[in-house]
């Protein structure tokens, strides 16, 4: 029936379409929460429509609905036809070469969440959650939840592509709360978020029920409950320019910040300006702006098995692929779409995806990952005297440039002497991105390296939810300040 429709709709357009796609797609998410004293929530949505977007005299136009039905396709069709057209003629849209793939393709799983009872998930999340509560009274408010999404996905074109996909990507995760009267700390396992957001808590991939179960919330659950109880009476972080140990966890977000925005191609070519800023990887710097020490490279790749940003065709019909963003320190290049790689003169890297069928396709980062170095996180312990070792993102901020930032992170401990001490609390840290990441002098290695995957990337206006992942290993940084 979406076949049916994309293809119907193709052939109902007007002859003076220059180009045209459809994207006809179904979305179904199940949220599972459970809480400590509280009521939880069940949720289940379930979404149909398509997309419309149509070149006409140089100029787009867009439509979305949710009727599939004769009436409903016309009406949008003459209502991305008239917007189109409004324009006037005498514009210019440049695709490069044409996109004609036809194939199917659905993602991997082995066990269907949405085929796992609901009991079933109740039973792991309250499990969880009695778990959390064994750490005491101070504990004052525990969440552990799950996700479920599937899209189908059927995309086409008057280019003669045709493209049917099925993502199914599932997670879940813990939070918790303590306080003693004085002061509140969070723990989040297996990761933290900037702020709080029901259901999009914890480690998410392209994968079945099996990766809820890998993760292991309530084998987990009491020593998380113990850590927020315990920062409690933790000191705080020390306010002094020293090492900065940060776990991949921790920086799986900084590279989220500082590599994955800035090197989407439709924010360096200034159509982000308005609404989220511009960025320091400009064109002209392709190739000879030090990004970072020579330890460091970094690449965008959509093909990562279960990785959370991996797919087989982006919303354009493009092959996802691998596409090298930093090479040896030194920034290399973009993610693109059609229309942005048309505009540099690249090819496109198949990373352009809309949020659902009533949103137009942005360039999005897909899983951004650092390659693994030769250290290991206990080495770089070990060859430190003096610093902090920080792990679970907790919020940050940062400029309109991507340049200067600041993290917070959920907990963090002295290093003395090439050995862990106190847990240390309200941990933070600040740079400028080229300054803080020329000053990595290690990183893990490969049996460190763990994708990581993040449902809440923000982008657009109307705002757009992307799914993606991080593939890093810890770090090792110098002369960086923390904990002011």
């Amino acid at each position: 029936m979406m076949r049916d429709t994309a293809e119907t709709v193709l052939a109902l357009l007007p002859s003076d379409v220059q180009y045209g796609d459809v994207r006809v797609v179904r979305r179904t998410h199940e949220l599972v929460l459970v809480e400590l004293d509280g009521p939880g929530e069940v949720g289940y949505d379930d979404s149909l429509g398509l997309g419309l977007r149509i070149v006409i005299g140089g100029h787009w136009g867009f439509a979305a609905t949710h009727r599939l039905d004769p009436q409903g396709i016309d009406a949008v069709i003459a209502q991305a036809v008239g917007q189109a057209r409004a324009a006037g003629g005498g514009g210019h849209v440049a695709l490069g070469q044409p996109v004609t793939t036809r194939a199917t393709w659905s993602s991997p799983m082995e066990v269907d969440p949405f085929l796992v009872p609901l009991s079933t998930k109740l039973d792991l999340l309250s499990a969880t959650v009695k778990e959390a509560s064994t750490a005491g009274p101070l504990v004052q408010q525990v969440e552990a939840s799950v996700d479920f999404y599937r899209d189908e996905k059927v995309f086409a074109n008057t280019e003669g592509a045709l493209i049917e996909q099925t993502l199914t990507e599932s997670g879940g995760g813990l939070m918790v709360n303590a306080g003693d009267g004085n002061d509140v700390q969070r723990r989040s396992f297996p990761q933290g978020v900037p702020r709080q957001i029901r259901g999009h808590r914890g480690d998410f991939a392209t994968a079945g029920w099996e990766h809820v179960l890998a993760i292991g919330l309530p084998e987990n659950a009491a020593r998380v409950a113990s850590e927020a109880v315990a920062l409690l009476t933790a000191p705080q972080c020390p306010d002094e320019v020293t090492t900065l140990v940060a776990g991949s966890n921790q920086l799986a977000m900084v590279l989220h910040e500082c590599a994955g925005h800035p090197m989407e191609a439709d924010r360096a070519l200034g159509t982000e300006a308005s609404l989220a800023g511009g960025t320091y990887a400009t064109p002209e710097r392709r190739g000879n702006f030090r990004w970072g020490s020579e330890i460091v490279s970094a690449y965008a790749d959509a093909t990562i098995p279960g990785a959370l940003g991996s797919y087989a065709y982006d919303d354009e019909g493009v092959p996802a692929q691998r596409t090298q963003l930093v090479k040896d320190g030194i920034f290399q290049g973009y993610m693109s779409g059609r229309e942005s790689a048309a505009a540099l003169g690249d090819e496109p890297t198949g990373a352009s995806r809309a949020d659902g069928w009533q949103r137009l396709p942005l360039v999005r980062m897909t899983n951004i990952c650092l390659e693994p170095g030769e250290s290991s996180l206990a080495e770089m312990i070990a060859g430190t005297k003096r610093g902090i070792l920080v792990d679970t993102n907790r919020g940050f901020s940062i400029d309109d440039q991507r340049m200067s930032f600041r993290f917070q992170t959920e907990m963090g401990w002295e290093i003395r002497d090439g050995k862990i001490g106190r847990m240390l609390k309200n941990c933070t840290y600040q740079g400028v991105t080229p300054q803080f990441w020329a000053e990595l002098d290690a990183l893990g290695g490969p049996d460190e390296w763990k994708v990581h995957g993040v449902p809440s990337c923000n982008k657009g206006e109307p705002l757009q939810v992307a799914h993606v992942g991080h593939g890093t290993v810890p770090g090792r940084f110098q002369n960086v300040q923390v904990g002011r």
